[in-house]
Formats: C-alpha cells, structure tokens, sequence
C-alpha cells in the first residue's frame, strides 16, 4: 500500500482527484528559504573571529616548537657525550626553561579563549529554527514545499539518517497537507481558517502512529526534528495512548465544525466511551454539516 493511501485510511479522508489521480501538490526544492541561512552557516557566531583564533594558536604553537627543537636536540647530544663547560649548559637550561614557560603561558591563554569563544556557539544558540525553514504549507492554494538542503544540514549536525530524516517529514507534511485538503468519505471538505497549532498536533499524531511500525531510527529522527523547530508542545495536543479512531473522530468534527475549538471537541468526545465514539448514533447530537 503506498503512503498515501496509508494516510487516507489512517485518517478516514480522501484527497480530490482528476482524471483518476489524487490532485497533491508535493514539492521537494534544493533552495535554501529565509531563515535557515543560520543553520547553513554553522553554529558559530562570529566564523571570522574563530578563524583569527585558530591562527593566533597555531602561530604561538608554532613558536613554542621553535624553542623545544633545538632544546631536544642538544639534550640528544648530551646523552651520548656531557657537555664540556657545566655552566654553559646550566645557562642554556635555565634561558630555555624561561623561555618555555613564557610561551607556554602564552599559548594556554589563546587556548582559553578559544575555548569560551567556542563555548558560545552552541546549539542553543541555533535552536529552535521556524518550521518554515524546512517545509511551507499554503492554506490557499494547499500544497507543501519541502527544503531538502536544510534537512542535511540539521541531518549532518545531529547525526541522523538524512534519508530517514527526509522520509519521516515526507509522511508529516502527507499527513498535514491530507488534514488541509482532504475530503471527507461523504466529500466534505476542510472548512477552518489558517490554525498552524491545531493542524500540526493532529499530524504529528497521526505520523508517530505511522511510524511506529517502522525501526525506532524513524521514530528518533522525527521527534529529534520536532525538537529542532520547537515542536514538542504540539505532540501534546492529543495523548499518544489514545486511540487512531477517537483521534479521527475528534479531527472530523474539527475540520467540519469552525464554531468549535478543539479542546471543545475533545473534551466532548472524552466524555463517550470508545464504542460510541465511532457509533452514528452516539454523534448524531453534534452539530456536524
């Protein structure tokens, strides 16, 4: 079965067709949308000043090795024959001592501030990024815009699969488009306005719901990306313990009821015991057109 009609079935809506074929417009783009220049860029603040840091280091590193060859090299020599004045090389041993401990105090200094200045550039300065850096949903002309160099770039940061990491956005962003432009099995269709929070809980439901029959990698990329766009309080808008069939019901009602909000119509339908959720019977008092 293909992931569509996963999604359809999962969900109990259809996409429009023409021609026999499920009218979906579904882009994937190698350009680069504002607000992800960030990500692309790195994690450093300031790349210049880092660089100028790695030099300064590497020039004082180089420094002290200029000091410590010769120092080896003589110390080679004294080990097969001793030196001829004990003077000259106590004032060779203590010049070269000095001069050690002055550049090694030198390049530890660098080293500590390279180190504070690397400190700075974390990942929280990074996170969270606007979804919209890695996937547009139009509500007017409903179609998705996925953005697959941004996806390997949060891949090649945190060590994910960027092909499993494409796969399980495909399936949310599915999901999201099919709750915007789907129709109902009686062919009504979406009637709310632009509700970002509503429409991305009940997807990201519905795809942990698809992902869990895959290996737990699929699971781990998609909640590492939730984490990325600062989505986590989203996955809270329906319990993962509830069922697909009260989730369905609820995102039914949702879709075709714009006078009720969605802690309406949850509340409500907690009140019904799970056999009467999917019961004509048991809804025919909601106000469903």
């Amino acid at each position: 079965m293909s992931l569509r009609l996963e999604a359809e079935q999962a969900m109990g809506l259809r996409f429009p067709e023409r021609n026999g074929e499920a009218v979906i417009r579904f882009e994937e783009t190698m350009e680069v949308p504002h607000g992800a220049e960030v990500l692309m860029r790195g994690l450093y603040r300031d790349p210049e000043d880092i660089k100028k840091g790695f030099k300064n280091l590497h020039q004082e590193t180089a420094n002290l090795l200029e000091i410590l060859m010769p120092r080896r090299a003589r110390l080679r020599e004294w080990l097969e024959e001793l030196p001829e004045q004990p003077k000259e090389a106590e004032s060779f041993l203590r010049e070269t001592s000095e001069k050690i401990q002055h550049q090694d105090h030198r390049v530890s200094q660098l080293e500590n501030e390279l180190i504070s200045k690397l400190a700075e550039s974390s990942l929280e300065d990074l996170f969270p990024l606007p979804l919209s850096a890695f996937a547009t949903l139009s509500y007017t002309d409903p179609s998705v815009k996925i953005f697959l160099r941004t996806l390997g770039r949060l891949a090649e940061i945190l060590k994910l699969s960027p092909e499993v990491l494409r796969q399980v956005v495909r399936v949310h962003f599915l999901n999201s488009l099919l709750i915007l432009a789907g129709q109902d099995l009686d062919g009504q269709s979406f009637q709310r306005g632009n509700e970002d929070a509503i429409l991305i809980g009940i997807a990201s439901f519905f795809t942990i719901k698809h992902l869990k029959k895959h290996p737990p990698e699929f699971q781990h990329c998609y909640g590492e990306w939730v984490k990325a766009w600062g989505g986590k309080s989203f996955l809270r808008l329906i319990p993962q313990e509830s069922s697909i069939e009260k989730a369905r019901a609820a995102m039914i009602f949702w879709r075709r009821n714009p006078e009720l909000s969605w802690d309406d119509i949850w509340n409500g339908l907690h009140s019904f015991e799970l056999e009467k959720v999917t019961s004509p019977r048991a809804l025919s008092s909601w106000p469903v057109r």
